[in-house]
């Protein structure tokens, strides 16, 4: 979204207390073990798995809709890399991605960041272990079905994109999993679920249809495609479902949650009554081992990632700006404006 003059001084304000800023800006000392123009990377003080590394970007914002898109397309698109060094560097199977949208979702400071956690079979994580048994209404089913394709149209008019012509092969891996639950988006780079049984109401899963397992086989583009996909899906259950909150939490190769190593996002739609946080989050604490060890085999596997921007035959950048949708409606418009609605929406997400 385009952010006010009023919204960037607010901004400017909470920064001054941000203590990512401050780790950041050098004021207060940080473990880092990658830095570029845009983005920097440091082990988490307070680990819950040896590796545990966090990504953010270097300028101030406390969610992801408040992203610009040339920031978000670098950001995400430098995660396979990160992955890549970071599971190197721990000598690990899989990793995830976890990100939390808004307190009830988790997020515990107004400086949106990602946590990396490299896993691998009986590691002792247990918190995205999900017993799956709960579905959406079949209505709101429909619904999304019907939001999330027209949101994506929207952007795709708005900024073409010259691979885009629609929704491509389905990969003989996505066959079955097409099958079982109703797809409510597609197109050649991936593909969005509703789980029939998910660990809440309305869980979106995303799949690429480019790589099967591994997030690091992804490019700059396919991988920031995904998680603007995911973007749109957070803010289609933040509308669509009255979401207070979201989780996106990404698997990607072989550990004792994810053991058919696909590659995954998952979107939470999150209330502050759900109760989730007590599962998905971790207790921070100290590590037994040596964490200035543990961040120079990081940094070392790290010192080659490079943003490269792909040559596109439209330059135009990616503007992420969701569509706002009520879950009473299957309706296209909307009587407020898209940017009244979100800023809105947003405004008490994050207050």
């Amino acid at each position: 979204m385009e952010l006010t003059p009023e919204i960037k001084a607010q901004l400017q304000e909470q920064k001054k207390q941000c203590i990512f800023c401050k780790l950041i800006s050098g004021e207060m000392p940080a473990k880092k073990v990658f830095e570029d123009s845009k983005t920097i990377s440091l082990v988490d003080i307070y680990p819950a798995r040896k590796g545990h590394t966090l990504f953010m970007l270097k300028e101030h914002y406390p969610i992801m809709p408040y992203i610009p898109a040339d920031e978000f397309k670098h950001y995400f698109g430098l995660v396979p890399q990160l992955c890549n060094a970071v599971k190197n560097a721990t000598v690990t199977t899989g990793i995830n991605v976890f990100i939390a949208n808004g307190g009830p979702a988790g997020q515990q400071a107004p400086h949106f960041l990602m946590h990396l956690f490299p896993r691998e079979n009986a590691d002792g994580f247990f918190n995205f272990f999900f017993k799956e048994n709960v579905s959406l209404e079949e209505e709101k089913v429909k619904v999304l079905a019907h939001n999330f394709p027209i949101m994506m149209s929207n952007h795709f008019g708005r900024n073409p994109a010259s691979w885009h012509t629609g929704p491509g092969e389905l990969p003989a891996y996505l066959k079955e999993i097409a099958g079982e639950n109703t797809i409510i988006y597609e197109d050649e780079k991936s593909l969005c679920v509703i789980a029939k049984k998910g660990m809440v109401k309305g869980q979106i899963k995303i799949y690429s249809k480019v790589e099967k397992s591994l997030i690091e086989k992804l490019s700059i583009e396919d991988s920031a495609h995904l998680f603007y996909v995911a973007s749109f899906a957070a803010t289609l259950v933040f509308e669509g479902l009255g979401a207070q909150g979201t989780n996106i939490i990404m698997r990607s190769g072989i550990s004792d949650d994810n053991s058919d190593g696909m590659l995954v996002i998952e979107i939470l739609p999150r209330s502050a009554e759900d109760g989730l946080n007590k599962t998905l989050l971790w207790e921070p604490k100290p590590p037994s081992y040596d964490l200035d060890s543990v961040m120079k085999k990081i940094k070392d596997k790290a010192w080659s990632i490079k943003y490269k921007e792909e040559k596109e035959a439209n330059t135009e950048s990616i503007v992420l700006k969701p569509e706002v949708i009520k879950i009473n409606s299957v309706s296209e418009k909307e009587e407020l404006s898209p940017e009244d609605e979100i800023k809105k929406a947003i405004e008490q997400l994050i207050h």
